[in-house]
């Protein structure tokens, strides 16, 4: 199979599965449900950008991948506090989902990753700005629904970021 039409079918495959997932993060209100979709995007957002400083040369994909560990590695801590504070155990494993989504990356290769990185970055993002927007507004009351409001500015802020970056490449 050539590189582009593995990139074509790896983006495809990514973009299929968000828009059932933009739905259902657009539904959420309940802080149980809010924690588990949010840790498993939160993993996925952590161990993707892992992989692309392991498999990407280009310096800008280089540079957003670590700013999403660091970004994502304090969110994640931030959220474990306000879940605790809720009653709430997040997941610690990632959904079939995004697992899905992750077996993806690993098998491409150069700019067909890069590629296929930033799209699963663009989506995983439109879909955790819309669960947090919701979540913040419509949650339940809670340490997680203040938690939501507090992050959402910098996750708006990746995703801006993500979507100028995949437009550039």
């Amino acid at each position: 199979m050539n590189t582009r039409t593995l990139t074509f079918s790896t983006i495809l495959a990514l973009l299929s599965s968000s828009s059932f997932a933009f739905a259902q993060a657009a539904s959420v209100t309940d802080p149980k449900t809010f924690a588990e979709v949010a840790a498993s995007s939160n993993m996925f957002e952590i161990e993707s950008s892992q992989l692309a400083l392991q498999q990407t040369k280009a310096e800008k994909v280089q540079a957003f991948a670590q700013h999403m560990i660091e970004d994502h590695t304090a969110a994640g801590e931030k959220m474990k506090a306000a879940a605790a504070k809720d009653g709430v155990t997040p997941q610690t494993a990632m959904s079939q989902k995004d697992e899905s989504q992750l077996k993806k990356l690993q098998s491409a290769n150069g700019a067909a990753f890069d590629q296929a990185y930033l799209a699963a970055q663009v989506s995983v993002h439109d879909e955790a700005v819309a669960l947090f927007e919701t979540f913040s507004t419509q949650g339940q009351e809670s340490a997680l629904r203040a938690f939501a409001a507090e992050t959402l500015p910098t996750l708006q802020e990746h995703q801006t970021m993500v979507h100028q970056l995949a437009g550039s490449s």
